[in-house]
């Protein structure tokens, strides 16, 4: 009994908290995924990858269940932090995630960067501390405003 408690409460804990990972490592995770072969991505590269991965229907807008499906399936969010994330994320709060959006947050929280910018594992983890809920605990898009 007390076995299965402790199992119960491990895979909770480990639900809310993307299964103990960092948003270092979830980083590494993203920019291997994205290029295999290489430590670095783009945005551009980036872009592609959630057009292709994320967007199901592909009609240009990664929706909220879009990305929370894949990415609690790959990085082991619970549903409530992946939904918490892309909406964070979604700076025009149309319910989708899309390439502007993509882009201009990037940039923004990494003033040194260019769009053409080779990000490295640290600068995506960067990014994802800005937004990632379980980073801060009240992430929220910097500017709610229409974005274009």
């Amino acid at each position: 009994m007390l076995q299965t408690i402790g199992l119960v409460a491990s895979i909770l804990v480990l639900g809310v908290y993307g299964a103990g990972m960092t948003l270092e490592s979830m980083a590494a995770q993203v920019v291997h995924r994205v290029n295999p072969s290489g430590s670095h991505v783009t945005y551009d590269q980036l872009r592609k990858f959630l057009n292709v991965n994320y967007d199901r229907d592909n009609n240009g807008c990664v929706s909220y269940a879009e990305f929370s499906s894949v990415w609690t399936a790959i990085y082991h969010d619970s549903l409530d932090v992946a939904t918490k994330f892309v909406t964070n994320m979604d700076m025009d709060h149309d319910g989708c995630l899309d390439d502007i959006e993509v882009l201009v947050n990037g940039v923004r929280n990494n003033q040194h960067l260019k769009i053409d910018y080779p990000l490295g594992v640290h600068d995506f983890a960067v990014v994802l501390e800005v937004y990632h809920p379980t980073a801060t605990g009240t992430a929220s898009s910097p500017d709610p405003g229409v974005v274009g």
